[in-house]
């Protein structure tokens, strides 16, 4: 993650473009790669998904993987895994989403995280978590530190999914 290219695309260009997977983020005009996932990140969008299905069920929460999100007037990051408080009827969600989990690959770079963190509490992402995989540990980022926690919690919902579950 990180490898900015020097190549300078306008937000429609990139918009228009078809990637390779996995899509790069837009930044200020740049593409910037991200991590190729692998079984471990996958499995664990797998899980995410899985425990939060029955507020799916329920319509009360929407889930989504690898989806473009507007950060800012000229940044587009693709999130690993997304939950939003009402259905999107766009192709890039109007509405930022109520909570987003990032989830750690082995090359991903501390600053560039941080940088891509910051940009979804800049959006208005109320929680914003940051899974690790192979260490099993789920934190939770709020104005510029990560605070590790027991479980992904969305108290307005009674949502409380332990990292047991997201990790198995």
């Amino acid at each position: 993650m990180g490898m900015a290219t020097n190549t300078l695309l306008s937000t429609v260009e990139y918009l228009r473009t078809s990637f390779e997977n996995p899509e790069p983020d837009y930044v200020d005009g740049e593409l910037v790669e991200r991590s190729m996932p692998n079984y471990f990140h996958s499995r664990t969008q797998v899980r995410l998904s899985d425990a939060l299905k029955p507020w799916e069920d329920r319509r009360q929460l929407f889930r989504a993987s690898e989806v473009r999100l507007l950060v800012a007037s000229a940044r587009f990051r693709v999130v690993d895994f997304a939950v939003f408080a009402s259905e999107q009827d766009e192709l890039i969600p109007r509405d930022p989403p109520y909570a987003v989990v990032e989830i750690v690959s082995p090359d991903d770079g501390y600053e560039d995280l941080m940088s891509k963190l910051g940009d979804y509490e800049q959006a208005g992402v109320e929680f914003i978590f940051v899974a690790d995989p192979p260490v099993k540990r789920l934190s939770r980022y709020r104005r510029g530190d990560l605070l590790v926690v027991a479980a992904l919690e969305l108290p307005a919902y009674q949502v409380v999914i332990p990292t047991s579950s997201i990790f198995g």
